[in-house]
């Protein structure tokens, strides 16, 4: 299939005239057909709105050749687990598309959620139906038959249909979603009205009015576009892009928003720069880009590529599942773009990890490179990332992250094998911080704390854990306050507790950030052993071996903390589990083939 640079297309707009004749057909669970007259596609002066000048004469003959848009239906799928505060904004926001609501078709899947939202919704909007998806493998839908609740009056937002989906069980936002496309094909495909697209939306974003128009604007465009992504600005700062373009580096098996010199897009990548200054920021940014990858924080595919394709893969939970469709999609001919147009106002991913999540990321990424690296490549690619995880954690390990090191020693045991789904151990139950210091017995004048101090917060962070557990000391009980040690690199500022007694202020061991400073630093902590070792957000680099006790702390809520049992029994015990796994994961490396599923989730 020939197909243009990305640069060649630019801006244009589809106009839905107010004097549009529109006849519609709404029934329950069949698409509406809207007729709108032929409407001229205009495009942006030359070079306009970060549009290269240069390119703009290919780019009007892109549009004049462009396909009018005629009848168009529209399947939304939000999938949500316990935010239904967030679920409502999202509709609202539905509510109030440029886009007719007669023509679209929302299907909200609640994941098994605890905190009510499905009443809450049904109360709120009066769904036209909700369906029980009755299994727990997101692969092997079983819908039961609709309820009707509201047959006395449409659904509150005026949408062609409202559907709640409701799953027996928590399939992540991969299962959630296979469950929304199942559904389009159970409900509608099978039943001869299959919708035009399916616009995958997250449940905690926020869209504004032109949106949806601005996607299926894109997409008239080309008959070969199979799937349109947004431009994701931060919806805390609403003019900051925080994500835009992503392309798939295939040598080191890693995305970026830049594709790598080899990269085909390379050299028109970089003719864009120029005239945007970066892709992202609070530059101005109109257009079409070609590109690797799209975001299911806003997503729209072109459903007749969907049946081809097939849906998302099963396998993964949450993370690199959309990434994984696009390239199915890229690999099957269609083009994959993004419209920068069509914003969508989200919270920057790296505000959301976790440890759990990151083992999503990971265990995915190489999954997805399963499926588009020739064997050689794949498995050069393997042994690279294989033997940068396995590093880590024995890393992890050696530096009071000992459940951290066991999530990422899973990573890679769990590519090898192939082991699907919900990863069923992230660490320690969270619990109050009080509570953990009085379930390890240290609440004692012989006890000592030692707290790693290496981001430049952590010294505040340190004295308002102190404060914390000093008023929560119970002296008739017997509690007493431990003594503290601040394991402060050299870099960390150091002005917090300075005018404190000497009494009750914490001994401060000061480390370099070289390797040799820290293993000096050792004596000190084996003669003055801790009985506890506070790390902040999972993150320290100092390796101290000694301490029978880990407290985790987010140091965003001091309040609440997972405590682990460290030491030369558990670090022995994971040494042994961590060779095992290493064994495997280099068989693996090396025999690894390309991944083709016999199945059309994934």
């Amino acid at each position: 299939m020939p197909t243009l640079d990305e640069s060649t297309y630019t801006h244009c707009r589809l106009f839905l005239r107010s004097d549009a004749r529109v006849s519609t057909r709404l029934t329950p669970h069949k698409p509406v057909e809207v007729q709108i007259p032929h409407a001229g596609i205009p495009s942006h002066p030359s070079g306009a709105h970060g549009t290269p000048a240069a390119l703009a004469p290919h780019t009007a003959h892109t549009i004049a050749s462009s396909p009018d848009v005629g009848t168009t239906t529209v399947c939304v799928i939000i999938v949500t687990w316990n935010r239904k505060k967030d679920v409502d904004n999202i509709l609202r926001s539905l509510s109030k598309q440029d886009f007719p609501r007669h023509h679209m078709h929302v299907i909200v899947v609640d994941n098994s959620s605890t905190d009510g939202t499905l009443n809450h919704l049904s109360a709120l909007w009066h769904p036209d139906a909700i369906v029980e998806n009755a299994t727990d493998k997101a692969h092997e839908p079983r819908f039961e038959p609709p309820l009707y609740p509201n047959l006395d009056r449409p659904n509150a937002a005026g949408f062609a249909s409202l559907t709640l989906v409701r799953n027996h069980s928590n399939m992540g936002g991969c299962g959630g979603f296979n469950t929304g496309l199942s559904y389009i094909s159970h409900a509608f495909a099978s039943r001869g009205n299959p919708p035009d697209f399916a616009w995958l939306v997250d449940d905690d974003a926020d869209v504004p009015p032109s949106a949806l128009a601005e996607l299926i604007r894109a997409a008239a465009t080309d008959p070969h576009i199979g799937i349109v992504g947004s431009r994701t600005v931060d919806i805390s700062n609403k003019h900051t892009t925080i994500e835009s373009t992503i392309y798939l580096n295939r040598e080191v098996g890693a995305m970026g928003d830049a594709p790598p010199p080899q990269h085909p897009r390379f050299e028109s990548h970089n003719e864009w720069i120029k005239h945007v200054g970066g892709p992202r920021g609070e530059g101005t940014y109109s257009g079409l880009r070609d590109v690797d990858v799209v975001s299911a924080c806003s997503m729209l595919a072109r459903w007749s590529a969907v049946e081809k394709i097939g849906f998302w893969d099963w396998r993964y939970f949450i993370y690199c599942d959309d990434a994984d469709w696009c390239l199915r999609f890229a690999k099957a001919g269609y083009r994959v773009v993004l419209n920068l147009d069509a914003v969508v106002y989200h919270t920057p991913w790296n505000l959301k990890l976790t440890v759990a999540r990151i083992y999503y990321s990971q265990r995915n990424m190489l999954w997805m490179l399963q499926k588009v690296l020739p064997t050689a490549t794949l498995r050069k690619a393997m042994r690279r990332r294989m033997a940068a995880i396995l590093r880590d954690s024995l890393r992890a390990s050696l530096h009071r992250r000992l459940f951290h090191a066991e999530v990422i020693r899973r990573t890679a045991d769990d590519i090898a094998v192939n082991r699907a789904g919900k990863l069923d151990n992230d660490g320690p139950s969270p619990e109050a911080t009080i509570d953990c210091f009085r379930n390890a017995n240290l609440l004692h004048a012989h006890k000592r704390i030692a707290v790693v101090c290496c981001h430049p917060a952590s010294i505040a962070w340190a004295d308002q854990l102190r404060v914390l557990v000093s008023q929560s000391i119970n002296p008739t009980a017997g509690e007493a306050m431990p003594h503290w040690t601040y394991i402060t690199r050299n870099d960390v500022p150091d002005h917090a507790g300075l005018n404190e007694p000497a009494a009750t202020r914490p001994y401060r061991l000061i480390y370099a950030g070289h390797r040799l400073s820290r293993l000096r630093r050792q004596f000190r902590v084996i003669t003055q052993r801790p009985s506890l070792i506070v790390v902040f957000d999972q993150t320290t680099d100092f390796p101290a071996v000694w301490g029978r006790w880990n407290l985790h702390l987010d140091s965003r809520k001091l309040i609440t903390g997972q405590l682990e049992r460290d030491g030369l029994g558990p670090k022995a015990a994971f040494l042994w589990r961590w060779c095992w796994s290493a064994l495997r994961c280099a068989r693996f490396a090396l025999t690894v083939k390309p991944f083709a599923s016999n199945t059309k989730f994934g």
